[in-house]
């Protein structure tokens, strides 16, 4: 991978805003730049991802100011969003890093995580400030599931990938994926059920939708686009908890890992997910079965 570029579909109309995107997009392809590709010093990278960290953290307090200057409606929500990445994200790959005497796996996880973030952020909750996402607070409830499906994901991932996303009903068991990987999170809160979900994708499309967030050609998967994908899955998902009765932010993340083939099909047939839903993107598709975890 040779970039991780900015792309003028990334701005949300707020020049300041977009200015400050713009320039940690810059920011980490330079890390990956020193570090990973030219092999440069481990003082480069250190310094380099301080700097990452102390304007990422500028950039949310004058983010969080504008919203509370405008009276944004969502403030609360999205401010919360910039606590988890401030307070646990941040220092949980800050300790990664030094664990790790900063080893280029570590370094990967950082940039990977960081673009997925800023991405799908920037995408969904920062382009919902200027009234071009669907805010959390806007959505429906689960008593209209079409619309729910509408609003949790075919418009966010058309914004985020740029291309038409369609859903196709019930996944059935004569649905085939191409080269299928299966993602599973598992997800706990104190005032709802644990829920399960597991992303059913396949190889070609994951390189597509790697290659429209870094603005590239992948004809292979890197670790780098990895951990941005899985960053980015994890965001859309939180938002789908509010389906079950609690603020996404009520649910917190406690298990993610790949499955086999063998241990997706046990998983699916012990218990039948409550929703099981096919989506089409151009000649590909993918699946996403919701259901709630058992204890």
């Amino acid at each position: 991978m040779q970039q991780i570029q900015w792309q003028d579909r990334f701005k949300i109309g707020v020049d300041s805003i977009d200015q400050a995107h713009h320039r940690l997009f810059a920011i980490v392809q330079k890390i990956m730049e020193l570090y990973v590709e030219r092999h440069e010093s481990k003082f480069a990278c250190v310094e380099g991802i301080k700097f990452f960290q102390a304007y990422a953290l500028k950039h949310f307090a004058e983010e969080e100011a504008y919203m509370r200057e405008i009276g944004y409606p969502g403030y609360q929500a999205h401010k919360r969003i910039h606590d988890k990445m401030r307070r646990e994200t941040l220092p949980s790959l800050q300790r990664e890093l030094y664990d790790t005497d900063f080893s280029t796996q570590a370094v990967q996880h950082f940039i990977g995580v960081c673009t997925g973030w800023l991405t799908g952020h920037i995408m969904v909750e920062d382009r919902a400030i200027t009234g071009r996402a669907v805010r959390e607070a806007n959505m429906p409830r689960p008593d209209d599931e079409a619309s729910v499906i509408q609003a949790l994901f075919l418009q966010p991932l058309q914004e985020m990938f740029g291309v038409p996303v369609r859903f196709m009903g019930e996944l059935s068991a004569g649905d085939e994926i191409q080269d299928a990987q299966y993602y599973e999170l598992v997800y706990h809160s104190q005032q709802g059920p644990k829920l399960r979900f597991v992303l059913v994708i396949g190889e070609p499309l994951l390189l597509r939708v790697a290659g429209a967030v870094f603005g590239i050609v992948l004809y292979s998967m890197n670790e780098i686009a990895r951990f941005a994908i899985q960053e980015i899955a994890q965001g859309l998902i939180q938002r789908a908890t509010v389906c079950f009765g609690a603020g996404s932010d009520e649910y917190h993340l406690e298990q993610e890992r790949f499955l086999d083939a063998e241990e997706y099909r046990r998983t699916v047939e012990e218990r039948i997910p409550q929703y099981r839903l096919l989506f089409g993107v151009k000649q590909d598709c993918f699946a996403l079965c919701v259901d709630k975890a058992p204890e």
